[in-house]
C-alpha cells in the first residue's frame, strides 16, 4: 500500500497567545523569535496510521509539505519515524495560501508523486484549524473523502473506517484510493528512531517548485479567492473578579447560584 501523507509546519500550537502579533497588512499572525514551529499535532498522528499501515502490509510512506525551506524539519520529523520519502513544494512565489490554494497544490504534487492508494492528512492545521485541505485534494483529484477518521481496518480493496460524530461514532467502507483525514483518537504517535535519525541524515529530500508540477502561481491564488478574509485581530479579554459574601456557607452558595441565573449561565 503506498501512501502519501500531507503534513504543516506551523508554530508551536502550546504557544502563548502573548508571543503573537497580527501583521494587519499581510492578514497573518507572526510568533515571537523564541517561538518554535512543529509539525503540525494531528499531521502526526496521520504519519503514524501510515507507518502502522505500511508495516502490517508492505508499501510505502511518503510525506509532502508545501512551504518554505524551513518546512524541510516537518519533513525529516516524518522520515525520523520511518517515513521512506519526503517531498518539499517550495511556495516562495505565493503570500500566506488560502486552503484552497493549498489543496490544489497539494494535489498536483500528489499526481506527480503518482501510484498511490492512500492520501491521509490531520483533521486540521494547528495554525488556522480550518480543515479544508483534506477536503480539497479529494476534490482536486477526484477521490472519495472521509472525514474525522478514529479507527483504520484494511479490506481486500477497501478499508472499513470509524468516525467521530457528535453523539458517537459511524463505521463505513470505502474503496481506494481515498483521501481520509484522521484524529488524534486513532493512534499515540511513536518517538524517532535511531535508524530514522541516521537515514535522514544523509538523505536528501527533493524540493519542488510550483513550475515543476504544473502550478501557475497567479492560478493557484486564484483558487483561494473564493473566501476573503476581512480582518484579523487579537480579540481583548477582559477578566473580572466579584467576591460572593454570605454570612454562612449555605447564604454564600445561595448568593452565587442567583448570580449565575442572572448571568444564563445555569
Amino acid at each position: 500500500m503506498n501512501i502519501v501523507v500531507c503534513v504543516k509546519h506551523v508554530p508551536d500550537p502550546e504557544a502563548p497567545v502573548t508571543q503573537f502579533t497580527v501583521d494587519s497588512a499581510g492578514q497573518k499572525m507572526v510568533p515571537a523569535p523564541a517561538v518554535v514551529s512543529v509539525v503540525s499535532p494531528f499531521d502526526e498522528n496521520a504519519i503514524e496510521a501510515g507507518l502502522q499501515l505500511k508495516e502490517a502490509h508492505g508499501g510505502k510512506v511518503t510525506v509532502l509539505s508545501l512551504g518554505p525551506l524551513s518546512s524541510l524539519e516537518a519533513l525529516k520529523r516524518g522520515t525520523r519515524m520511518g517515513a521512506d520519502d519526503a517531498v518539499l513544494v517550495e511556495g516562495n512565489d505565493l503570500p500566506e495560501p488560502a486552503p484552497q490554494t493549498t489543496a490544489h497544490i497539494l494535489a498536483k504534487a500528489i499526481a506527480k508523486i503518482g501510484g498511490y492508494d492512500l492520501i491521509l492528512c490531520g483533521r486540521q492545521a494547528a495554525d488556522w484549524d480550518q480543515g479544508q485541505v483534506g477536503c480539497g485534494i479529494a476534490e482536486n483529484l477526484d477521490l472519495p473523502y472521509v472525514s474525522i477518521v478514529s479507527k483504520i481496518e484494511t479490506l481486500e480493496k477497501a478499508l472499513r473506517i470509524q468516525c467521530l460524530t457528535e453523539d458517537g461514532y459511524e463505521v463505513m467502507e470505502v474503496s481506494l484510493p481515498v483521501v481520509l483525514t484522521l484524529t488524534n483518537e486513532i493512534n499515540q504517535p511513536r518517538l524517532t528512531t535511531v535508524a530514522g535519525i541516521l537515514r535522514t541524515t544523509t538523505m536528501k529530500i527533493p524540493v519542488w517548485s510550483l513550475q515543476d508540477i504544473g502550478v501557475d502561481p497567479a492560478a493557484a491564488v486564484e483558487c483561494g479567492r473564493l473566501a476573503e478574509l476581512k480582518n484579523l485581530r487579537i480579540p481583548e479579554v477582559k477578566v473580572e473578579c466579584q467576591i460572593v459574601g454570605g454570612e454562612t456557607p449555605e447564604e454564600a452558595a445561595l448568593s452565587l447560584v442567583n448570580l449565575l441565573r442572572s448571568d444564563k449561565i445555569i
